[in-house]
């Protein structure tokens, strides 16, 4: 239920750097219309929308980066794997889920602990009902097969102690990705919490991680 201005501190840092920084609310948050939250799926065909807007506006020059934190993380990755203008060049990911389906089993089991019996007909019911309001069955909302069509750059950045979106989620991204990768691992961080510990490791990691492929 984050927005736009919740990003404020990643704007300042890209800003520090020398970029123009666009941040759209998501469907459904802040000041952006919409009843339902598309865990990133749903979002990432509007993502594609704001990229296109963005190279109207400044032109054909233009290089894009595309940054989420968590839902957007994951937002970010989906993303990836669409047809994607040339203008985009790079990625970066904070504390993304590999799939809606599995981190909602991972927060019924770990986070709730529902037992199993419980567990699969909740979901399987829940998956049903989110393909009727939202369109997709959660199975289909997968971090990691888009990445497997990603041919950009990908940074990924991930809270060693994050018990949210469990740590080893990010290994299965990488892993996914044979696009030029590099992973950071913040090693006392919760989730979505690797920038306020890390602050002056973060930015050199993203600035080190951009040099190589931004002009």
């Amino acid at each position: 239920m984050s927005d736009g201005d919740s990003m404020a501190g990643f704007a300042k840092m890209f800003y520090d750097l020398g970029y123009n920084v666009l941040l759209p609310d998501a469907r459904a948050h802040g000041r952006s219309s919409g009843e339902y939250i598309g865990d990133g799926w749903v979002e990432k065909d509007d993502i594609l929308r704001w990229i296109k807007k963005a190279i109207g506006y400044t032109g054909d020059e233009t290089q894009i980066v595309v940054m989420g934190q968590s839902m957007g993380g994951a937002t970010a990755m989906m993303v990836s794997g669409l047809k994607l203008p040339e203008q985009v060049k790079a990625f970066i990911e904070d504390c993304g889920y590999s799939s809606v389906k599995e981190e909602v089993e991972y927060q019924a089991g770990n986070l709730f602990d529902l037992p199993k019996v419980i567990r699969k007909p909740l979901i399987k019911t829940m998956s049903g009902i989110n393909r009727i309001e939202n369109g997709f069955f959660l199975k289909r909302a997968s971090s990691d097969k888009q990445l497997r069509k990603n041919t950009r750059p990908f940074l990924f950045i991930h809270g060693g102690k994050d018990h949210f979106v469990p740590t080893e989620m990010v290994h299965q991204n990488y892993a996914a990705t044979n696009a030029p990768k590099f992973l950071w691992i913040a090693p006392l961080a919760g989730h979505a919490m690797s920038y306020p510990m890390y602050k002056n490791k973060y930015r050199q990691v993203i600035k080190d991680f951009l040099k190589k492929y931004i002009r």
